[in-house]
């Protein structure tokens, strides 16, 4: 299952994701979704959660949802996997994966 979702994940497949439903998402969960992609990026997250983040990552981007991404609601089972995840990975988040997804956000 691991390797379904990590062969989806790629930086320009979550650009165009993010792109594509940028309209959609609050400025909460765009920056939540960053902040999953700078902590995977990261030297002092260690590589069992980063597995976890590549997981709700690709599973972000795979065409395959629990609710389709069409429907009204369809970003809610999105959105709440990224939130619960960041949530457990909040002990790895630093001033320095803040100050990083300040900067990229503010390209946005």
């Amino acid at each position: 299952m691991l390797r379904k979702y990590y062969t989806c994940y790629s930086n320009s497949k979550m650009k165009n994701k993010l792109a594509k439903i940028f309209s959609r998402i609050s400025q909460k969960a765009f920056r939540e979704v960053l902040t999953l992609m700078v902590m995977l990026k990261s030297d002092k997250v260690p590589t069992f959660a980063k597995i976890s983040i590549m997981c709700v990552l690709g599973y972000l981007i795979c065409p395959l949802d629990a609710i389709p991404d069409f429907l009204p609601v369809g970003l809610l089972d999105d959105l709440a996997a990224v939130t619960i995840l960041l949530t457990e990975m909040s002990i790895y988040k630093t001033p320095e994966i803040e100050n990083k997804v300040d900067e990229i956000a503010a390209m946005f």
